[in-house]
């Protein structure tokens, strides 16, 4: 059975309107995320250090926040963490919680990037600071953090999901893990068939299309660096674990890349949390049964780092 909350609702006890309803600034959409964490979400397990560093990036500067585990080894495997909130919201505070329940309950150190956003900055921008951020790991950054440059993962929640795809096929060569959490993998189709029950959990009917509007620009949706569904180029990726929500428009499209993952022969795991939305890794103290299934990704994460 679904969760009985609405997410109208929500909004409403934070005093906050739809991020993504018309007339609604990107500015405004953020400061909305991050006011509805104290109400969404519970309170993360201590870690036993959150370092706030820069990474040399493309466009300047890129915050960072590092998450090290109370039961981390001296040298241990690190997951490179890229925020959701349509490419356009989201930031270090608003994944703050999630950040840090990830990295103490997978026992892996984590650093979570502060990309650039749309529609300031539209794509690639985000991509490109995605692609630094693990380069400077590649580079000697992961040795500064103690972790171990052959078992690094990428993990994203929807946008960041589809961001941590992307890196991933990037950087086939030296991702050891990918992590992609309800993600937003193709913004080519964006009107999606769905029932009437999904209308108000995070992705409305005009959600995607204010998504891809405000973030692609020009751009074609169909380039796999955009829409990382379309890469035709799946062998040698690394194995993967999908966290999927049953009140997911975007569950179509995670589940048809496990299947095109698996038909290239690569290891995939999937996971549908029955009865919870889009987001839910985000309504911990909301969503009946989201602390489980959070706590299922992190230790899926956990042995796909051989941690």
């Amino acid at each position: 059975m679904a969760n009985s909350f609405d997410w109208s609702d929500l909004m409403a006890r934070a005093g906050l309107s739809d991020p993504f309803a018309p007339g609604t600034s990107a500015r405004n959409g953020r400061r909305a995320l991050r006011k509805l964490v104290p109400v969404m979400e519970s309170t993360p397990p201590d870690v036993a250090e959150i370092q706030d560093i820069t990474l040399p990036g493309p466009g300047g500067e890129i915050a960072a926040r590092f998450y090290r585990p109370i039961e981390a080894p001296e040298t241990g495997p690190l997951t490179l963490f890229f925020h959701g909130g349509g490419y356009a919201f989201g930031d270090l505070e608003s994944h703050h919680r999630v950040a840090q329940r990830l990295a103490a309950q997978s026992q892996c150190r984590l650093l979570a990037v502060d990309y650039r956003l749309a529609p300031e900055h539209p794509f690639p921008a985000a991509l490109e600071d995605c692609l630094a951020a693990f380069d400077w790991l590649v580079a000697g950054g992961s040795e500064r953090l103690g972790a171990d440059p052959d078992r690094l993962a990428v993990a994203g929640d929807s946008a960041g999901g589809g961001l941590a795809a992307a890196v991933a096929q990037a950087r086939r060569d030296n991702v050891r893990f990918q992590l992609l959490i309800y993600p937003l993998l193709q913004l080519a189709e964006t009107r999606k068939i769905k029932p009437k029950m999904l209308e108000g959990h995070m992705l409305s009917a005009g959600a995607l299309d204010w998504i891809r509007d405000t973030y692609c620009g020009d751009c074609d949706p169909m380039d796999p660096r955009m829409s990382p569904l379309f890469e035709t180029r799946l062998a040698g990726l690394p194995s993967a674990h999908i966290a999927a929500a049953e009140l997911d428009p975007l569950l179509d499209e995670g589940q048809a890349y496990r299947d095109r993952l698996q038909a290239a022969g690569i290891p995939v795991s999937y996971h549908l949390s029955k009865g919870l939305t889009h987001g839910f890794f985000n309504m911990t103290r909301v969503a009946i049964g989201a602390e489980k299934q959070v706590r299922l990704a992190a230790e899926a994460l956990k042995t796909g780092l051989g941690a």
